[in-house]
């Protein structure tokens, strides 16, 4: 059993159809939310989630509940301007039935791979116990805040989360459990939006109990020229465009507010 785990692709099309095409032989694609705002094509990333049948799965995210509700996304405040920039130039691109698909999507999951009981989510999971970083895992690629991501009690053995656009593998710790190790947390990155340096499609893969985290080269130019039709400030567009081309700013220090998610 392998199964395709993705997530906040942020209406970066090219870089979905890379990362698509980089697995084909995947039996099941959990999609951890954000697919739309910030990218120029969220219609395209929408249509490809309806499209989507069980066992697929998508997770609703912030921006998703945004876009489904028509209301401003709840994110930390230096990109609250940029957000509901990208979302006025997009989201009345979305036929009425995309926005209720993005309204009703899940926000908490709990199923079934290969006999492994796992947990699906955006961000917050489940309870208020911090998780523990995997020794030697580097400092900024954890979550900065103790609440960003919580699991605390959970029995099951898989945590899958999006939401910081970090890509990162650690370990959870629960009281519930002899073995501190036992809870595997995977957030498979940014695959539209990666804000760790590398413009590449980050996701990751989880086969038969084993996960392993991957990349996947696009056509940054590509979606940077599907940006040209949007009506957006200048000072918005370059900001967009720069971060594809770069793979975005990680702070060393980010500030509290960070916390609260983009």
């Amino acid at each position: 059993m392998k199964a395709l785990l993705l997530s906040d692709i942020h209406g970066n099309w090219p870089a979905l159809q890379a990362v698509l095409c980089a697995e084909p032989d995947a039996d099941r694609i959990i999609c951890l939310g954000d697919l739309v705002n910030y990218g120029p094509q969220s219609v395209d990333c929408v249509a490809w989630a309806m499209r989507l049948v069980p066992p697929n799965l998508v997770i609703q995210g912030n921006e998703d509940r945004a876009f489904g509700g028509v209301k401003p996304p709840n994110c930390v405040s230096p990109y609250q301007p940029l957000a509901e920039a990208v979302q006025a130039a997009t989201s009345p691109m979305l036929a009425p039935e995309m926005r209720r698909f993005l309204a009703d999507l899940p926000r908490f999951q709990r199923f079934s791979l290969n006999g492994s009981t796992c947990v699906a989510c955006h961000s917050t999971a489940k309870n208020k116990e911090p998780l523990q970083a995997r020794p030697g895992l580097p400092s900024k690629l954890w979550p900065w805040e103790s609440d960003l991501i919580l699991v605390g009690h959970f029995e099951e053995p898989f945590v899958f989360v999006g939401h910081p656009n970090l890509l990162f593998l650690a370990y959870a710790h629960s009281p519930l459990k002899v073995d501190w190790m036992d809870t595997v947390i995977v957030n498979p990155g940014s695959v539209g939006k990666p804000l760790d340096g590398d413009p590449r499609a980050p996701y990751a893969v989880w086969e038969d109990g084993a996960v392993s985290l991957r990349r996947a080269e696009y056509d940054v130019e590509e979606t940077v020229h599907a940006y040209d039709p949007l009506p957006l400030d200048d000072c918005f567009r370059s900001r967009l465009i720069e971060e594809l081309r770069t793979g975005g700013r990680v702070r060393e220090q980010p500030p509290a507010e960070m916390a609260v998610g983009r």
